[in-house]
């Protein structure tokens, strides 16, 4: 390869020498564990509670998301204004929100404060005052934010789509609705926070000072989450989402986004990896198939993406594009096409190659520096079951072929089984 007549050479990269930095972790008798990491900045450090529960473990409907996001409103003796001027009086970041299956209480801070802070934020997540009066705050904001999504193609094609793949009862398919904000109480709250934030469900994630008193008071703070009581085990249950076709009406909107895909697995399903892998191939990354071929040769699109949504207990696969209502029959040929192509036609070597170096060089990217390296144990923690599931997650990208790709891609991708949405104009 060459550029102006200079030579640039081809590196090879051996990706199975690839490691995971070292870092620290330690499981306390209250059933928590903590990871840590020694800082090269010194001075900054990072704090990540997360929480094993979101809506998995909700008693009602939406408590996951407002029990979250009331944190902030403070405790009895503060209200949302002391906590923010707190915040801001100290220079920290402070993100508080609940997904599917998790709540994550992430802090960034200079190193001096964080004794301080620490004990300000959990004192917030143990002891929340979850005031009538700022539930009802709450509940406007909620209602007249889902007003404006409601008219936003992309939202409501998503929304609709996961409704149809999980089953729109299921923790994971169902979807937000007035009825459902205005249907939560206080006292929802309170048994949600009493019942999910405890210890048996909680992971700290810390990368900072490891050295004088940082590293006991953070473990002296950790010891204060109280143990949940027992409970029955999550049994997730979902009937497989049938192949459909839907279109939602959106006025005055001259585009339409498209959602098409099906019910998929879980992140620690054997499979997962491979086909990881194998939707990078079709549309995962500015290179992929259904880029190269509906956006840059077809013009048909702008964006067009496709994502292996998967979490603890289920997944979906699905691909988005937004287009001009007169190309969707072309767009819908087109997508089906590739899809087929994946399981009828050998992956060439080279795009092969190339899509793994573009997967390890993104891992790389993720282990460059102390704060990265923790961001990405949290996800192999948190999503794939243990930090050790990063010998397993390397080794099946860099060892797949074609033929277990078209094997992979013959059963989970077959657009014959696919829930087809639209929205919009």
């Amino acid at each position: 390869m060459s550029v102006s007549g200079l030579k640039i050479p081809q590196v090879k990269v051996d990706w199975k020498n690839l490691t995971l930095p070292d870092y620290q972790k330690k499981d306390f008798p209250n059933g928590a564990r903590l990871y840590q990491i020694q800082t090269s900045k010194p001075g900054l450090c990072s704090l990540e509670i997360v929480f094993r529960n979101g809506r998995i473990s909700e008693h009602k409907k939406l408590a996951s998301r407002m029990a979250a996001n009331q944190i902030q409103e403070g405790t009895t003796s503060l209200n949302a204004h002391k906590v923010a001027d707190i915040i801001d009086f100290y220079g920290a970041n402070l993100s508080i929100h609940a997904d599917l299956d998790f709540t994550v209480i992430s802090m960034s801070c200079l190193q001096k404060h964080f004794e301080f802070l620490t004990g300000f934020i959990v004192n917030l997540i143990l002891n929340p005052a979850y005031r009538e009066e700022d539930l009802d705050k709450a509940r406007l904001f909620f209602k007249s934010q889902l007003q404006h999504q409601l008219v936003e193609p992309d939202y409501v094609s998503y929304r609709e789509f996961t409704a149809l793949a999980y089953g729109a009862e299921t923790v994971y398919g169902y979807n937000t609705s007035p009825a459902l904000i205005e249907a939560l109480q206080t006292a929802d709250l309170h048994q949600y926070q009493k019942e999910n934030y405890v210890s048996d469900v909680l992971e700290v994630f810390y990368c900072g000072d490891l050295g004088g008193q940082a590293e006991k008071h953070l473990e002296q703070i950790i010891l204060q989450f109280p143990k949940g009581q027992k409970k029955d085990e999550f049994k997730y249950t979902a009937a497989p989402g049938a192949p459909v076709t839907r279109h939602f009406s959106i006025d005055q909107c001259a585009q339409v986004s498209l959602k098409m895909g099906m019910r998929c697995i879980p992140k620690k399903h054997p499979d997962f990896f491979g086909l990881y892998l194998l939707n990078t191939i079709l549309g995962d990354y500015f290179g992929s198939r259904l880029m190269k071929n509906l956006r840059e040769d077809k013009g048909y699109t702008y964006d067009i993406h496709s994502t292996l949504d998967a979490l603890v207990h289920d997944g979906c696969f699905y691909i988005s594009a937004e287009l001009n209502p007169d190309q969707i029959a072309n767009a819908i040929s087109c997508i089906k096409d590739e899809l087929n192509k994946l399981s009828t036609e050998a992956i060439p070597f080279d795009e092969l190659d190339l899509v793994k170096n573009y997967i390890c060089g993104n891992i790389m990217r993720h282990m460059d520096g102390p704060f990265q390296t923790m961001s990405f144990i949290k996800v192999l923690v948190t999503e794939y079951g243990s930090a050790d599931a990063f010998p397993g997650l390397l080794n099946a990208i860099l060892e797949a072929d074609s033929a277990m790709l078209s094997r992979l891609a013959a059963r989970y991708f077959n657009p014959g089984e696919m829930i087809l949405v639209t929205a919009g104009a």
